[in-house]
């Protein structure tokens, strides 16, 4: 059976109660930014859940990585350690399915995005939070291989915090 947008929305916010992770509903902030998202939740420190407007069939879970200006200056395009990483990090996600796009500001890497989505004929409890764990999975894989392709690299981010342990299991 079909799910409209707000049926979405409410099984979405069930969900994620059952993890006792804080939320926020960010619909009304963003619908006053853009009209291209349905709804939206923020989770913990760097989870967003969100529906798109373009999208009526799907849902989008993604954790958005921001760096410190520290880390943020060894991710250049000349430096070969960041060539290495890009490939490690574009290998993972293809082989977990996961999509990823680096977030400039300007001419420099501000951070990046690692996005999967569920399609709303298998939105059930255990598809969201399988998704949400490979997300999750996977940020915390990129963590390792900056940190292991840079060294100081600090990843200030909260990448390991609560929105990335918690899993449906607690």
């Amino acid at each position: 059976m079909i799910k409209t947008s707000l049926e979405m929305k409410k099984l979405i916010e069930e969900f994620i109660k059952i993890t006792n992770v804080k939320y926020e509903d960010q619909t009304e902030k963003i619908k006053e930014k853009s009209k291209l998202v349905d709804w939206q939740f923020h989770v913990g420190t760097n989870v967003i859940v969100s529906k798109n407007t373009n999208r009526e069939d799907r849902i989008h879970v993604n954790v958005n990585m921001r760096f410190p200006p520290e880390d943020a200056k060894l991710l250049v395009s000349k430096n070969p350690s960041f060539s290495k990483a890009v490939i490690e990090i574009s290998e993972i996600c293809t082989i977990c399915k996961m999509g990823h796009q680096w977030i400039k500001d300007g001419e420099n890497i501000a951070g990046l995005a690692i996005f999967s989505h569920i399609d709303e004929q298998n939105l059930d409890r255990i598809s969201f939070h399988n998704v949400w764990d490979n997300v999750a999975r996977v940020s915390g894989h990129v963590q390792k291989i900056l940190r292991s392709n840079f060294s100081g690299f600090t990843s200030k981010n909260n990448v390991l915090d609560e929105t990335m342990n918690k899993s449906m299991y607690g």
